[in-house]
């Protein structure tokens, strides 16, 4: 097994101690970071608001640069006091990744990450959800501890070459989502299969937060399942776990044996080939909420908006933040929410009350983000309707989804 080497910060070290300072990663205004040879181009104006945990707490510390430093003290000293304040502020950053956007010269996550494995191998003590989270994981293969397989994807085969990933959150939180995708997939003639038990957490939790053991040990196993049953393609719901099987998978385990592919990009392709044909209007004004893992962190920003755009009656109407500069939704990498949830509260608060002006809808693609918004919105009572892509694409399909799935 490979070493996950993207958070190995001795790495970058050298690099982090020539930052200048310059603020761009997190000051407010459309401020650009300064390369030291001409002035960036004008679609490099980052937004007024950017960094959400400096929006937050109001200090530099809880910004990259901030933590970059912090990190560089850290490493240097092996006696450091590793303090609640301190822990606080590294684990509020929400990987957003828009300090990355903007400052490509030192990709500051990067430090962030490494900071947090850092502190797992020092044997800090983390925030008490992320223990359970580790505990969940290890014994129900999930992160919330559920222990049966939901409704929605029984009578699905274990065996094929098409296997939807479902995901934590899709699988026990959003089973709506689950059927909808699956609905859709089978209508375009894909025989789709599912693990079933079979399927793990992805690790994704995990390797944000530093336990970079267990997320290899999750990659390890889900992949050896995959092999096992046939995978040619797996077929993503969450940006979460997107991002972990495409981007990370590949670091932990080398080249895999199979395509993987998010359900936005999937449904383009179909739409482009003729496979999904809409017969139903879905009468929206919809705006679309960029996920930080699909957009920022795998760059998929287009395919979303080209399935929305085909669907008969819906008009598109874009956030004021949106593609690169668009605002986290508040999970956090189902961190910082977890951890510290009246931070992530008003980090969801802001950009649902954003994605309300633009729209009545807000559609997103991750089942994170859905989950995410959709219970903040009711706690905060904000009328605003919260969708997945593969919900709205159901609808102009004509596909009738079965209440009170679980």
């Amino acid at each position: 097994m490979k070493e996950l080497r993207k958070t190995n910060f001795k790495d970058f070290k050298g690099s982090w101690t020539l930052c200048s300072q310059c603020a761009s990663c997190y000051y407010r205004g459309p401020i650009v970071p300064f390369n030291w040879r001409e002035l960036p181009p004008p679609e490099w104006s980052s937004p007024q608001h950017k960094c959400p945990s400096y929006e937050y707490y109001n200090f530099r510390a809880y910004t990259a640069a901030g933590r970059g430093i912090l990190a560089t003290v850290v490493f240097d000293d092996d006696q450091f006091p590793i303090t609640d304040d301190l822990i606080r502020i590294v684990y509020t950053c929400t990987s957003c990744g828009i300090c990355a956007e903007i400052c490509q010269l030192f990709k500051p996550l990067t430090a962030i990450w490494a900071f947090r494995e850092e502190l797992v191998q020092r044997g800090a003590q983390l925030p008490e959800p992320l223990d359970k989270i580790h505990d969940n994981i290890k014994k129900s293969r999930n992160i919330f501890g559920a222990k049966r397989l939901p409704k929605a994807l029984k009578g699905i085969p274990a065996r094929g070459e098409h296997i939807y990933f479902a995901g934590c959150t899709a699988r026990f939180r959003e089973p709506e989502v689950t059927r909808a995708t699956v609905e859709v997939l089978k209508a375009a003639g894909i025989d789709i299969a599912y693990l079933g038990d079979e399927e793990r957490c992805c690790g994704f939790v995990a390797g944000h937060d530093g336990n970079t053991e267990l997320l290899e040990q999750q990659a390890a196993q889900n992949v050896e399942a995959l092999k096992k049953a046939g995978a040619k393609r797996v077929i993503v719901s969450c940006a979460h776990c997107y991002k972990t099987l495409k981007i990370d998978y590949p670091l932990i385990v080398g080249e895999l044996p199979f395509e993987v592919i998010h359900v936005s990009e999937l449904f383009a392709k179909l739409i482009d080939e003729k496979k999904i044909r809409f017969t139903q209007e879905v009468r929206k004004e919809v705006t679309y909420h960029d996920p930080c893992f699909l957009g920022r962190h795998c760059k998929v920003y287009d395919e979303p908006r080209k399935v929305l755009e085909s669907i008969p009656g819906i008009k598109l109407v874009e956030m004021e933040r949106n593609r690169r500069w668009s605002y986290c939704c508040g999970s956090g990498a189902k961190i910082s929410s977890a951890c510290y949830p009246e931070f992530g509260t008003a980090t969801t608060r802001e950009r649902l009350a954003e994605g309300k002006r633009a729209a009545g809808t807000i559609v997103t693609a991750c089942t994170t983000c859905v989950s995410r918004m959709n219970r903040i919105a009711r706690k905060e009572g904000m009328q605003v309707e919260i969708s997945d892509l593969s919900i709205l694409v159901a609808e102009g399909l004509g596909i009738e989804l079965s209440p009170g799935l679980e």
